[in-house]
């Protein structure tokens, strides 16, 4: 009787520690966040954080802290460097996307076995509170033109380096204004994710969202998608139909892959950006639409102009506020941000645990020349995570291209050492994976076996 009464009052314990230091953060005025360092998660936030934020409780509990708080990775360190208390510079994302930047207090606390980082009394760089949604008469419109013009990274553009950050830049300016823009940059590189940023923080974000695949259309379709036509214009027209232009009035078209428009689209195009007005095949009345046209493409426009599969003047109604994308290996920098990024996304959407990346898987990313830029090496993270069955990413799970770029010099040492990989993995496929009857096949010691697995990053692979 007397231990059932202990355990009842450990747990009643528990359970009110908990209820205390609730009601001890809601009693705060001032923002607090805790975090588990070891899964990025929100443990704890009171409304204060909450509301400065733009969310609920439980909506900002459900969010990766890194979501919220940019850099998380630089706070972690400085914190750990501060010997755990520190005042870190940070950015503070809100719900509506806006990204301020603030200064925290933080403090990692000793707690045996689980380590929390504890943030709190939140400061802009001056003395005053910083505010990251509008208390004050103004209206919204005004209050988001105002805020576009600092904002100078975007949630969905990860990236910290000086070419990223120009981007960002740019987006900042051009997203306060109906300006056209002309977007270029290699395959993989994130126009899209560039044309997004510049609608959904423009005064048109609340606007219409239209996204066009030129490069789908065919001669005889693109007029009609484009502007629409009234029933009976032409065989199959049983009903009236809106173009792209019409349902995008008031917002944004985004104009995909505008280097493979056919040549009599593209005369077209060019009277609705220069009048914005058309008519609908089949139809005589004239058309206005008040519409931003964002422009993306890979291919080299100038060069299409001299081979005369380009109208030079759409091209320069176009390149009214040229962006240039960067390709990954100019952005290298970028590339363990991006990796842990994509890790968080596909070890939550695969249900996997795996916390973070080796360094040696990290070096094979930063190694590599990613012809495919950003969405190749997306694509090599989510194949990563679905071979890795430790709770850090190998390199041994990377794709077997990114082990043999490792090496691009032709010098014996390299040659050797690859076809050693190479040797030991073909002995690993003979066996499935057994390490014993993979030491056997290559007729050595299993101690001298394992030597080369962990020299070549393979003992995820095997089998006892």
């Amino acid at each position: 009787m007397k231990a059932s009464t202990d355990q009842t009052r450990a747990t009643v314990s528990s359970e009110g520690i908990s209820e205390i230091l609730s009601n001890l953060a809601e009693a705060l005025g001032f923002p607090l966040f805790v975090v588990d360092t070891c899964t990025r998660r929100f443990l704890l936030v009171n409304h204060v954080a909450a509301s400065l934020l733009g969310y609920s409780e439980s909506e900002l509990l459900s969010l990766a802290a890194d979501r919220v708080i940019h850099p998380l990775l630089d706070v972690y360190a400085q914190v750990g460097q501060g010997h755990g208390e520190v005042s870190v510079g940070v950015n503070l994302i809100s719900k509506s996307g806006v990204s301020t930047p603030c200064r925290l207090d933080c403090r990692l606390p000793p707690h045996p076995g689980h380590i929390l980082l504890i943030l709190g009394q939140l400061r802009s760089s001056g003395s005053t509170p910083c505010s990251l949604h509008a208390n004050s008469k103004r209206t919204e419109r005004h209050d988001r033109e105002d805020l576009i013009e600092t904002t100078l990274e975007f949630p969905s553009i990860v990236g910290q380096s000086d070419e990223i950050r120009g981007v960002c830049r740019l987006i900042g300016l051009v997203a306060k204004t109906d300006t056209t823009v002309l977007i270029q940059g290699e395959s993989g590189t994130g126009k899209e994710l560039v044309g997004q940023a510049i609608h959904f923080h423009s005064h048109r974000g609340r606007g219409p969202f239209v996204k066009v695949n030129c490069a789908a259309l065919t001669e005889t379709l693109l007029e009609s998608e484009l502007f629409g036509h009234k029933k009976g214009a032409f065989t199959g027209a049983i009903q009236d139909r809106k173009g792209r232009f019409m349902l995008a009035d008031g917002g944004t078209i985004i104009l995909d892959e505008i280097g493979n428009m056919p040549l009599s689209g593209q005369a077209k195009l060019l009277r609705v950006l220069q009048e914005k007005e058309f008519e609908p095949v089949g139809e005589s009345v004239t058309v206005r639409v008040n519409v931003r046209v964002v422009a993306i493409t890979n291919v080299d426009l100038p060069k299409a102009i001299d081979q005369g599969k380009f109208r030079e003047d759409l091209y320069y109604r176009l390149n009214a506020f040229p962006i240039r994308l960067p390709p990954l290996r100019e952005r290298k920098v970028d590339i363990p941000l991006l990796a842990r990024h994509f890790l968080r996304q596909y070890t939550i959407s695969l249900k996997k645990q795996i916390e973070d990346l080796e360094p040696d898987s990290v070096s094979q990313l930063m190694h590599f020349s990613w012809p495919g830029n950003v969405r190749e090496l997306e694509n090599a993270i989510e194949y990563a995570v679905i071979l890795e069955k430790s709770n850090r990413l190998q390199p041994s799970s990377l794709p077997e291209k990114l082990a043999s770029n490792q090496c691009s010099d032709s010098s014996l040492s390299c040659r050797l050492r690859l076809a050693e990989r190479e040797i030991i993995l073909e002995a690993l496929s003979k066996s499935n994976g057994v390490k014993s009857r993979a030491a056997k096949v290559l007729g050595i010691d299993r101690r001298n076996f394992n030597y080369f697995l962990n020299k070549h990053g393979l003992n995820s692979r095997c089998e006892q």
